[in-house]
């Protein structure tokens, strides 16, 4: 099969090495000019120009934000993922929270600012715990979560990112966070699938907010609460404009309420990756069935539990810092099990790998797992070959996200509906 991943930032460059041994022709391109060196060596370079979406078996968009692009390939050729209603239900964080309200998801109480002033004049007036989330693009740091009003308007006051021009106030929930993602193939919900992520960067869920730093996920046998009462409820609204491709659902519960936080309909992380280790299929072609409306066959998935841990050196998770010359050497990673290890910021010379000087993440491997613990240690296995210097990743995934697990169990979430 002939595919085209189309990537505004490269963050689907590894699924580039996945097809092509699984015997797949892959063409990547790249909207950012500063990814174009990303796999450098591992992967082919990118296209210097978008070709043609008619001469691909498949298209493939790993993000949001190119929803016209992505909307016109489909009109000419099976195409997975992105929209303009992708684009606007990730980066339009008001359009977002609004379209869950509309399906009947709840929402924790909230307000939009486009003024810190104002923003520090309804928090003393309010007196509430709330979480700050930027509008449009920003840092993954730049979501904070307040220990008090105090502490945000001192966040706001002090340390508010420059980028953040407007942003939302949301009430704290106490709960317990987890995504739900399922793929829509214009008529129905397949893959069905749980991630519980860790965010924080350092042991005990402290220090600057990375979007991940590692996580586990599984595949229900069976569409369950979490799903009812949540992801599902968008199905109408997917229908009426024609969306194709995989969507998440980013909640919180509690023992009776679950809340939507926020929508991923992309490649979400280092989920989707965990995703291609237990799909019974191989991902080409379950890509290629869900793009033309038809049903993958799914039997068992090959473990119950996938998870990653990421890796990196510093100056990571800084955002602030000059494109390093100098490159890390990476040492114990098979590139013949790629499909086992997620790679990022990561270049190859001759038989050397590096890392690529851009951000600092190497990546992630993957680990399955009959328990939550036996597929982290699958990881921590692959994480204890690697000869790296000053490598860094957090040491306490199982344990946090098993306490999260179990709370979902106890709490009657994961009991299925049918």
């Amino acid at each position: 099969m002939k595919i085209l991943i189309v990537s505004p930032h490269g963050d689907g460059v590894w699924y580039v090495a996945l097809l092509q041994r699984a015997g797949h022709t892959v063409d990547w391109i790249v909207s950012s000019a500063k990814d174009v060196d990303t796999l450098k060596g591992i992967v082919p370079s990118p296209l210097s120009s978008v070709p043609n979406p008619a001469s691909y078996d498949l298209v493939v968009f790993d993000s949001s934000g190119l929803g016209d692009a992505a909307d016109s390939a489909r009109t000419v050729t099976p195409t997975i993922g992105s929209s303009r209603l992708a684009d606007s239900l990730e980066s339009d964080r008001i359009f977002g929270i609004e379209a869950m309200e509309q399906v009947g998801i709840p929402v924790p109480p909230w307000e939009s600012f486009d003024d810190p002033a104002s923003a520090i004049a309804w928090l003393k007036k309010e007196q509430v715990r709330c979480v700050l989330k930027p509008i449009g693009e920003a840092p993954s740091d730049a979501t904070y979560v307040s220990k008090s009003p105090e502490d945000m308007i001192s966040y706001i006051e002090t340390r508010l990112h420059k980028k953040v021009k407007s942003f939302v106030l949301q009430e704290y929930v106490i709960g317990t966070e987890v995504s739900t993602e399922a793929w829509w193939t214009g008529s129905e919900w397949i893959a069905l699938n749980h991630t519980l992520e860790e965010k924080k960067f350092m042991a005990g869920s402290i220090g600057p907010n990375t979007g991940c730093a590692g996580n586990v996920l599984w595949m229900p046998p069976k569409p369950n609460q979490l799903f009812e009462r949540g992801l599902a409820k968008i199905a109408p609204l997917l229908r009426e404009h024609n969306f194709v491709g995989m969507i998440d659902l980013n909640t919180i519960v509690t023992e009776g309420e679950i809340y939507g936080l926020e929508w991923t309909p992309r490649f979400g992380y280092e989920g989707t990756c965990n995703l291609t280790r237990l799909l019974p299929i191989e991902f080409g072609e379950f890509l290629y069935k869900i793009a033309i409306g038809e049903t993958p066959t799914l039997a068992q998935p090959r473990a119950k539990f996938a998870a990653t841990v990421r890796v990196s050196v510093p100056p990571y998770p800084s955002a602030e810092f000059s494109r390093h010359k100098d490159q890390v050497p990476i040492r114990g990673i098979d590139l013949d099990k790629l499909e086992s290890f997620v790679l990022y910021d990561v270049q190859k010379d001759g038989d050397c790998l590096a890392t690529g000087g851009g951000y600092q993440v190497i990546g992630s491997p993957i680990g399955l797992g009959e328990t939550i613990c036996g597929a982290v240690g699958e990881v921590e296995t692959a994480i204890g070959r690697l000869d790296v210097p000053n490598l860094q990743w957090r040491n306490d995934i199982a344990t946090c996200c098993e306490k999260r697990y179990a709370m979902l169990r106890e709490c009657g979430w994961l009991r299925s509906t049918l």
